[in-house]
C-alpha cells in the first residue's frame, strides 16, 4: 500500500513539474489565456502565471466576447475544460478567433490537456488539488 502511494505522488510530481514547465513556456508566449471562470484563473494565477487570463462564463455574450479578445490580443490560448461543453466552446472560440486573424495556440493546450488526462483530470480548476497531493 506504501509502495503505491509512493507511486502514485511520484508520478502526480511529475506531471506537476511537466505542467510548470509547459504554463512557465505558455505565460511568455501568448498575449492571453481563456479559461471558463475564476477558479480556472486562480489555478493558473497559483502556478504564477503572469498573462492576461479573460474568463467566458455561459452568460457572456459570445459575439461581446469574441470582438473584445480581436480588439485586444493577437496570439492566445485557449483553456477550457476537457469535458464535453468545454471542448465544444474551444471549437468554436478558435475557429471564430482564427478567422478574424487572432493566432490560437493549439499545443498548449494540447500538452496541458495530455498532462492533466493522465492524471484523471479533466478541468483547469483541479490543477490546484493536484498541487494540494504533493
Amino acid at each position: 500500500m506504501i509502495s503505491q502511494n509512493r507511486a502514485k505522488r511520484a508520478k502526480d510530481c511529475e506531471a506537476y513539474i511537466e505542467l510548470c514547465e509547459v504554463i512557465h513556456e505558455m505565460d511568455g508566449s501568448v498575449d492571453a489565456i481563456v479559461v471558463e471562470g475564476v477558479h480556472d484563473r486562480e489555478a493558473l494565477e497559483e502556478l504564477g502565471v503572469t498573462t492576461n487570463i479573460e474568463i467566458y462564463s455561459v452568460g457572456y455574450n459570445y459575439t461581446s466576447f469574441v470582438e473584445y479578445l480581436m480588439k485586444r490580443y493577437r496570439r492566445v490560448t485557449i483553456l477550457t475544460d476537457y469535458d464535453r461543453a468545454g471542448k465544444k466552446l474551444n471549437r468554436r472560440l478558435t475557429a471564430r478567433l482564427e478567422r478574424e486573424g487572432v493566432k490560437v495556440e493549439r499545443h498548449y493546450r494540447d500538452k496541458i490537456g495530455r498532462i492533466l488526462g493522465f492524471r484523471g483530470i479533466r478541468n483547469i480548476e483541479s490543477i490546484t488539488s493536484l498541487a494540494r497531493r504533493l
